[in-house]
């Protein structure tokens, strides 16, 4: 039995992921920050370990390559972008253990938001997606200064909402602007127009073959770091490829989730690429398009389904209690 480790099993994701390695037949262990008894996934796993923060420098690193020997950990399953970042940078270092991620090379032009809209904006191009998609239009630190409001400004390689600012006066704008300089962080910052309307995400899988499963949610609530409540999963055969398209141009095989503004007028407007699990992966499940199962098949080098089941429906998370101690 293949044993296979998942990261950050509090997010939001853990549920749907730790299920789906289950009925995979693997043999799970789970890690976090946090103490088991404070997370309700820690009793759905063989073994739980307590690793240090991501950030807690090379200790972090080296508590993960020691649990992969102990184990013989066949690979990493990363459930955070923060883990995501160190572990992809570490690859050749984990091995003989596997990460099971999109390859380097596109994980990285995914987290990187200059390069994940360029790659976007050569998909949109394509005559039978320009009407209805558009990337958002993105202006440098330096033109913030004089550029209409409302305005967003964001790392261009930020996570979750991690330092994102909403300016919409004047006084808010150099506040922001001063704030960074001061900070030594304008370089890594870049601007857009504050578009209204509803985020639309999109699950999706594509396997080495090129085949393509994506399903798409409106989310209604959220977290105030992104993560959807309460969901409308609905079908949509132009938009679920595009997706398609965007994993393409991006290089990725596996599941990752696309993020878009669906404005007022109907348009879709790209905000990001997730290269990893998004937090509602349990969502397209419960609708019936089981993304964590056709992940690990791909993984193993298997392909996605010949089609998507998924019907139109309103989800919702359900808490619920638990013993964990």
């Amino acid at each position: 039995m293949k044993t296979v480790i998942v990261t950050a099993i509090g997010s939001f994701s853990a549920a749907a992921v730790i299920r789906g390695c289950r009925e995979a037949g693997l043999r799970i262990v789970g890690t976090d920050l946090n103490a088991p008894e404070l997370l309700a996934e820690s009793v759905e796993l063989d073994r739980f370990v307590q690793l240090p923060r991501y950030d807690a420098g090379r200790a972090y690193l080296d508590g993960m390559l020691a649990l992969c020997r102990e184990e013989g950990a066949a690979a990493i399953l990363p459930l955070t972008d923060a883990e995501l970042d160190i572990l992809n940078a570490a690859r050749e270092e984990l091995l003989p253990t596997e990460l099971w991620s999109p390859a380097p090379a596109a994980v990285l032009a995914a987290r990187d938001k200059r390069r994940s809209r360029e790659a976007a904006e050569r998909v949109f191009a394509k005559p039978q997606f320009a009407e209805r998609f558009s990337a958002i239009p993105t202006l440098t630190f330096q033109d913030a200064e004089n550029a209409p409001l409302p305005l967003v400004l964001k790392p261009f390689d930020g996570r979750s909402s991690e330092g994102l600012y909403r300016v919409t006066t004047e006084a808010e704008r150099q506040a922001c602007l001063e704030g960074l300089r001061a900070q030594g962080r304008a370089e890594r910052y870049l601007a857009q127009p504050l578009i209204s309307g509803s985020v639309v995400c999109v699950d999706t899988v594509r396997d080495m073959a090129g085949h393509c499963i994506a399903l798409p949610r409106e989310e209604y609530l959220r977290t105030p770091n992104g993560a959807g409540l309460s969901v409308h999963v609905f079908r949509d055969t132009l938009l679920e490829a595009l997706c398609g398209a965007l994993s393409e141009g991006l290089g990725i095989c596996g599941c990752v989730n696309y993020e878009f503004i669906h404005a007022e007028d109907g348009r879709y407007f790209f905000l990001e690429c997730n290269p990893r699990f998004s937090g509602g992966v349990g969502f397209s499940a419960a609708a019936g398009c089981d993304m964590v199962r056709m992940h690990l098949n791909i993984c193993s080098g298997g392909a996605v389904d010949s089609e998507n089941p998924a019907k139109d429906c309103w989800i919702v998370k359900k808490y619920i209690e638990v013993v964990t101690k």
